[in-house]
């Protein structure tokens, strides 16, 4: 397979699939590729025009660590043809790529930048270290171009040109930066270098200064009020903190008040079973008798009427005692012949069924 070079260097290009990433959020993929030996590119593409969540950090360093250039300057360009607005969080990614994890970066050229997105860019190459520039260019080739009088000049002073001092280059990126600072980063504790008299552009640093101020003294009230709320909240969850605790402890107290009236009715039903089980066998032993008596009646030689009539007057003690104890109330003589009535006439009827039936009767 034939090498693929770089038409403006002439160097090798090195492209993986393992350098490749999407952004699922604003549909975005980077595609990541080195040239040559110190040169990485990176490549924003996507359908339609989007923004820029995150810097993939740990990508990124795993191709720095592919050139084995962590220790080493290396020159990076970046295509952002389909970025229309840059993020908060990838504006602080980029502070942290400079100052906290990232590689040397001697040089950042970005190229084909929207003109919607050209002052955030600038204001991320005015965060760039002293050691490091950023450029906006318009071509690849362009970019390219940069890098090589870069590393010309790297290779003579290991340190490209600074800008001269309070230019208008110099004041620009200087506003840009101290904006970022404050707007990007949240460091209002740094202070603006307002340029010289005369320069004709210490106003607009003197604003920012009086602005850090006014950040200053709001976040310090805001420290305040937070302060105050805390220990009102603190206090609040005190009394909510007793206020509960004696919640908890009125309802042990009623919960031990209802165990202990559980347990009394539980006594009481008990004692009630008890009394109900005596009548029970008292019926039992009622009926026992009458049974007894009605066998000893039809035994007895005693005149037939007279056994008859006696016979009748204990089958009719023995039924109420019977229907009684199955409907758990006392019977009159009226009550037993109705139910005796409604079980000849209706034998089907359940228990339950002819209990209703009576209480319908005694209304």
């Amino acid at each position: 397979m034939k090498e693929k070079k770089c038409p403006v260097t002439g160097l090798p290009i090195v492209r993986k699939p393992e350098w490749e990433v999407f952004h699922p959020g604003p549909d975005y993929r980077v595609v990541f590729e080195t040239i040559g030996t110190d040169i990485i590119h990176a490549i924003v593409s996507a359908d339609r025009g989007t923004y820029l969540d995150f810097i993939d950090n740990e990508l990124f360093l795993s191709v720095c660590a592919e050139l084995k250039v962590e220790k080493t300057k290396v020159y990076v360009v970046i295509d952002y043809d389909p970025i229309r607005e840059v993020s908060l969080n990838y504006k602080q990614d980029y502070a942290d790529l400079f100052y906290n994890w990232g590689p040397w970066i001697a040089l950042l050229v970005v190229y084909n930048v929207h003109p919607d997105i050209t002052t955030d860019m600038e204001g991320l190459g005015a965060l760039c270290p002293l050691k490091s520039r950023a450029m906006i260019v318009d071509t690849y080739a362009d970019a390219m171009r940069s890098v090589l009088e870069a590393k010309e000049q790297c290779g003579r002073d290991d340190v490209l040109d600074a800008v001269a001092a309070d230019s208008e280059e110099d004041l620009k990126n200087r506003f840009l930066a101290a904006v970022a600072r404050l707007s990007w980063l949240d460091l209002v504790n740094h202070p603006i270098d307002i340029p010289p008299a005369g320069s004709g552009r210490e106003s607009y640093f003197q604003a920012l200064e009086a602005l850090r101020m006014d950040l200053l003294e709001r976040e310090e009230r805001h420290k305040l009020q937070v302060g105050a709320m805390k220990q009102e909240y603190a206090g609040r969850e005190a009394q909510y903190g007793m206020h509960l605790n004696l919640l908890t402890e009125e309802s042990r107290k009623s919960r031990r008040h209802f165990e202990a009236e559980r347990d009394s009715l539980k006594q009481i039903l008990a004692l009630k079973e008890r009394e109900l089980a005596g009548v029970a066998h008292r019926y039992d032993d009622t009926i026992h008798v009458l049974s007894s008596l009605c066998r000893q009646i039809g035994e007895a030689g005693i005149e037939p009427k007279l056994q008859q009539a006696l016979v009748g007057v204990c089958s009719d003690l023995s039924e109420r005692e019977q229907a009684g104890k199955a409907l758990g109330c006392e019977l009159t003589e009226a009550d037993a012949g109705f139910m005796s009535a409604l079980e000849s006439l209706h034998p089907v009827l359940t228990e339950r069924e002819r209990r209703v039936s009576l209480f319908i009767k005694m209304n």
